[in-house]
């Protein structure tokens, strides 16, 4: 009567046997409907006279399926072992920091140089100068019917390893990608075996004597070109060009480009191949040409895949997992015809050295459109490459008469070429849009109250208007950018941003329908020994979409300390030639994005958002108890 009542009802009969056919030294298991049965033999003298043992097997499925991006830390304590431990709970592995690590902080025992020897080179699963990263990453998922909020990848891409004798690595579920140029390749050294010449392999895509691991900064850009961008093949190299400017623009630093094009149009395999070849003419080293010297220090990647899309997040995901340096630039966006200021490389590298014994910042480059074009004369722009289209910008010594001229504009959507689905001339929402949904200019109108983003341009315009006269207020109470002024701007900025994860209706709102992916100059050094950004707070690569969640993130790094501020004088901005370049007439006639997450149930959105906000919370709320454990002991 004790057999199995434990179980539901259902499975004891089918588990528990009559008496007579099972001896006492018999393990009985049902799998898959049969019952088997399989004698153990006692291990006697392995324990005191007294105690034996009996096996007893108990197989359950496990009710829980994670997202690679839940488990990264997992992967940290295997390979590097530098944290305590970790606790698995059902939205994902969190981090154990040893008491130590909260207070003390990160302590290094190089001085701050070229050397990739410094502790973070080893402490997270993303590149380095002298390592690739082996991480995979979901550029296509759906929901799974069971566990509730589950989703499964169909379609997944990694880095190829380097030294390997091929730079094309074929996955899973039709992902394929390959590598077209990298500073590594380009500076491969010749080696003579048994008579012949031959290429010596390399452990990494970079080149070491290129990069200074701790200051400078890696520009990391994503592309995806779709089969409307190519049935116009000026169309394709306008977008190729603007990639091409933002990195010309970084100038020596380290960047990273990945081409996403879409191969499930068999029946426009010449299309592919023809946009392939524009990819491989714009990027792919070539002996004959000076005017690539810009590309020295640039990894360039092309993914094709059978899905017309891929998730941008993913593809974020990826191109940041494969910088050499500690400092990171993501985000950008360049389908919407943006380019980075001319001086953006050079205030990164600035902040960057600023910031190398306080780590855990994370700075928003704001983002605009322009309503004017860079009207710089001819010879300001001759030492632009003569055989290549390079859009220009401007620069931030015309920020303050563009602050009164108010040329350049902060709603991108209003400039976009085709208005994603759900939004007409008038601003309306159509039918099928959910019936709560307003527009995100409206949701903080009923508040005297600024919004996150407002508070961050608000910021970065006085940093930066107070750069360019160089007169940075200092200690000056009654200016803008006084020490107190910045204390107070930056905690409502935290403030506003914490208060966006507690899902109440508008929050929740401006949270998933924010428009813009921002712009963010990460450092990969969280504000705490062991913390490690890139594991603890990736892109939520399932959240694909025009408008999904793009603002998480940066709310995310938020909720686990990190410092959130602006870099003052660095901007992305389009300007009419950028977007006219882009608004071509296949374009205008294609089908308009959805407004909204690609994933085609809302119930999984629901549950990967909470466990997005949970995941953080509780990774915060176990620092804290371990200060306050480290202050009881003292």
């Amino acid at each position: 009567k004790k057999c199995m009542y434990w179980a539901p009802k259902t499975y004891q009969m089918d588990i528990c046997t009559a008496d007579g056919n099972v001896g006492s030294d018999e393990v009985v298991v049902l799998e898959k409907g049969t019952l088997y049965k399989q004698t153990f033999v006692e291990r006697k003298k392995l324990f005191p006279e007294g105690i034996k043992s009996f096996p007893f097997f108990h197989f359950q499925e496990w009710k829980r399926i994670y997202r690679t991006t839940q488990l990264l830390p997992s992967h940290n304590i295997r390979h590097t072992n530098t944290m305590s431990g970790l606790i698995v709970t059902k939205e994902g592995t969190l981090p154990l920091f040893s008491p130590a690590s909260t207070s003390s902080g990160w302590k290094f025992r190089h001085a701050w140089s070229s050397s990739v020897s410094s502790a973070w080179t080893a402490a997270d699963t993303g590149s380095t100068s002298a390592r690739p990263t082996s991480n995979k990453f979901c550029l296509h998922s759906s929901p799974k019917g069971y566990p509730k909020g589950a989703t499964v990848c169909t379609v997944a891409a990694s880095w190829p390893q380097p030294d390997v004798d091929y730079t094309s690595t074929l996955l899973e579920d039709s992902a394929s990608v390959t590598i077209l140029r990298s500073p590594a390749g380009l500076s491969k050294s010749k080696t003579t075996v048994r008579g012949r010449k031959t290429d010596s392999k390399t452990a990494s895509w970079w080149d070491e004597k290129l990069i200074d691991a701790n200051n400078d900064v890696t520009l990391t850009l994503t592309l995806q070109i779709t089969s409307s961008h190519m049935e116009e093949k000026t169309m394709v190299q306008n977008l190729l060009a603007l990639a091409d400017s933002n990195i010309y623009m970084w100038g020596s630093q380290p960047s990273v480009v990945l081409i996403h094009v879409d191969s499930s149009n068999e029946e426009e395999i010449d299309l592919f191949t023809q946009t392939i070849q524009m990819i491989k003419d714009t990027f792919a080293p070539n002996d004959t040409s000076s005017s690539t010297a810009h590309l020295k220090n640039s990894l360039v990647a092309i993914i094709d895949t059978n899905r017309p899309t891929a998730s941008r997040k993913g593809l974020l995901n990826m191109a940041a997992f494969a910088a050499p340096t500690r400092w990171i630039v993501s985000g950008l966006e360049l389908e919407r015809g943006l380019v980075l200021s001319r001086e953006a490389s050079v205030y990164a590298m600035r902040e960057a050295t600023v910031y190398a014994d306080m780590p855990g910042r994370v700075l928003v480059v704001p983002q605009f459109a322009s309503t004017r074009d860079d009207t710089r004369d001819g010879e300001d722009k001759n030492h632009f490459p003569k055989d290549r289209l390079i859009y220009s910008s401007v620069g931030a010594d015309l920020l303050p008469s563009i602050r009164g001229k108010q040329t350049l504009v902060s709603h991108l959507s209003e400039y976009d070429c085709v208005k994603c689905a759900g939004v007409d001339a008038d601003d309306e929402l159509d039918d099928a849009a959910e019936p709560n949904r307003r527009r995100l200019a409206d949701v903080y109108s009923s508040s005297l109250e600024k919004n996150a983003e407002e508070l961050l341009e608000d910021l970065w315009w006085d940093l930066s208007v107070a750069d360019v006269y160089g007169t940075p207020g200092g200690f000056n109470g009654e200016s803008k950018t006084s020490l107190v002024a910045m204390a107070k701007v930056h905690d409502r900025i935290e403030v506003s941003l914490l208060s966006l994860l507690d899902r109440k209706g508008e929050h929740m709102e401006y949270l998933r329908y924010f428009d813009k992916s921002p712009i963010l100059m990460i450092d990969r050094l969280g504000p705490t020994k062991e913390m490690m950004t890139l594991d603890l707070a990736p892109e939520v690569e399932d959240f694909r979409g025009r408008m999904c969640f793009h603002l998480l993130r940066l709310v995310q790094l938020a909720a686990l300390g990190y410092k959130v501020s602006v870099l003052p004088g660095a901007f992305a901005a389009s300007y009419p030639n950028t977007r006219t370049a882009l608004c071509t007439e296949s374009i205008k006639k294609s089908s308009p994005p959805q407004c909204d997450c690609e994933l085609e149930s809302e119930a999984t959105i629901k549950d990967i958002f909470i466990d997005e906000v949970v995941r953080p919370a509780k990774v915060a709320v176990l620092m804290k108890e371990f200060d306050s454990t480290l202050l009881n002991s003292q």
